[in-house]
């Protein structure tokens, strides 16, 4: 299982590490200060579930790592931490887990004790057709015509508009799936959804997350291999999609989706793309996308791509291996060439080119 630098924590530590940058000769004195952090948990399900006695976390992230303090909330969902040691190298925000999700949000101490803090919260549900796909857009950005691959971007849109938050349920099955093509590699997952982790798996990535109320952006990247100047890539969208987007630069390859119509023409920047959109594909569906114009590999594109491909621990032994077969080679032609010479030819009459 992979990690994602998400959410609230993610955040934290970016501002954290910006906050060392800057802090300067002013740290030390600014440690004396102290904050006070209260607030108040409230639950947005209709007639949703008591937030009193919930395990509530401040967040100190700096450079050196984090330092957490914890509480309880009390029968009516307030909290409070006394005494914060102010240090303007530090990073804070607050959290508190209901029913297997996270919520929280990021503190600004600058300025003194901020106002007191709203966390709302929501009943869990396992049922995934709560959450749906406002939006996909996938871009084949680039192909790599050594190794064959194509570079995308795919950034999806993750809509909740229950009152209930999607928390996975025991089966895997349950988790958030999302599919990738055959042979893919090189993912790499982002996300502001707290506390996200993710897996790859056959065919696809799990992801590792509850999706709360509202709309939430879900971006990833990968790498796919093709054989050939064609390929078809069936993509898969569990969870529908409110909108089709699919883009590629006109250099690069040709694609059409038979179902969603032929690409447009758009500029982006100066570079000519096709674009091909449309409204809605139903939970589950498959489209099938056309690639054309794929570069094939020359014949040195595929010796280097097999010479990168040794392993390491394996050039030694190829080397000497050579090198043996270079001199066993020498040694067989010397032998013939001493072979030929005459059996009663004196040392001073070897021709000059001996």
């Amino acid at each position: 299982m992979a990690a994602i630098r998400t959410g609230m924590l993610a955040g934290l530590l970016a501002a954290a590490l910006t906050a060392a940058l800057v802090a300067g000769p002013s740290r030390v004195s600014a440690q004396e200060q102290t904050r006070v952090v209260e607030g108040s948990i409230f639950n947005a399900t209709q007639g949703g579930g008591g937030v009193g006695g919930l395990p509530v976390t401040l967040h100190q992230i700096s450079a050196l790592g984090p330092l957490d303090l914890r509480t309880d909330s009390d029968d009516q969902g307030r909290f409070r931490f006394d005494g914060i040691s102010f240090d303007p190298a530090r990073a804070y925000g607050v959290s508190v887990r209901f029913q297997g999700a996270i919520y929280g949000t990021d503190l600004d101490l600058s300025a003194g004790s901020p106002d007191p803090v709203s966390i709302t919260v929501y009943d869990a549900s396992s049922d995934d057709t709560i959450v749906s796909v406002t939006s996909a857009s996938l871009l084949l950005a680039s192909v790599d015509r050594a190794s064959q691959t194509v570079a995308a971007l795919e950034i999806i849109n993750l809509a909740n508009e229950s009152d209930h938050a999607y928390v996975p349920g025991p089966d895997p099955m349950q988790l958030l799936r999302f599919g990738l093509p055959p042979g893919a590699t090189g993912l790499q997952v982002d996300t502001r959804l707290i506390d996200a982790d993710y897996a790859q798996v056959d065919r696809g990535f799990a992801l590792f997350a509850s999706v709360p109320p509202g709309e939430h952006q879900l971006t990833f990247s990968y790498r796919f291999p093709y054989e050939g100047d064609e390929l078809t890539l069936e993509k898969s969208y569990r969870y529908g999609a409110g909108t089709i987007r699919v883009l590629a630069p006109y250099e690069v390859m040709a694609i059409k989706i038979a179902q969603l119509g032929d690409p447009e023409s758009i500029t982006i920047g100066q570079r000519q793309f096709q674009l091909i959109e449309a409204g809605g594909v139903a939970r589950g569906e498959t489209l099938s996308i056309q690639l054309g114009g794929l570069p094939r590999a020359s014949a040195r594109d595929r010796i280097g791509r097999s010479l990168d491909n040794i392993r390491f621990e394996y050039a030694a032994p190829v080397a000497l291996g050579v090198l043996m077969a270079v001199l066993l080679a020498y040694g067989v032609l010397r032998k013939g060439r001493d072979t030929r010479q005459p059996p009663h030819q004196a040392p001073d009459e070897i021709p000059p080119d001996r």
